[in-house]
């Protein structure tokens, strides 16, 4: 009984151990805190071609997008989350074009070996637009 006890604990802690993620790890945070600029696309306008768009990544798990479309800027709000290499975003748009205030958008990237965020953008309220976008680090 007692062997079998032992086993049993053995493996819980070996679970927890192969469960921990990068999360909490502070140099994997600060790899994508900070300010980030790179460009997006519409795949619904491809026509429109490359447009700004930056994100500026808090400590706090919030972040602020500030982005061009087709000239009109956009500044959104939202919170972020990092797992491992998955960058993952949810915000709102709060300033810019009149019919996109209010929208959710939600993000999917990954933060790669060259210090590179790429990833998707979807528009969850209105239109299904979505899109790619790559940005890099610059402070």
């Amino acid at each position: 009984m007692r062997t079998r006890i032992q086993f049993i604990l053995s493996g819980i802690f070996l679970l927890g151990l192969l469960s921990c993620s990068k999360d909490n790890d502070p140099a994997t945070q600060s790899k994508i805190e900070g300010l980030w600029i790179g460009t997006y696309t519409v795949d619904q306008t491809p026509s429109a071609g490359q447009q700004y768009a930056s994100y500026s990544i808090k400590p706090d798990g919030t972040m602020i997008s500030d982005s061009k479309n087709i000239g009109v800027q956009n500044i959104c709000i939202g919170t972020w989350t990092l797992t491992g290499t998955t960058f993952s975003s949810s915000y709102h748009v709060i300033y810019g074009d009149s019919q996109n205030i209010g929208i959710t958008q939600t993000i999917t990237a990954t933060l790669d070996n060259t210090g590179k965020l790429s990833g998707t953008w979807v528009n969850n309220d209105s239109g299904n637009y979505s899109g790619t976008f790559t940005m890099t680090r610059v402070n």
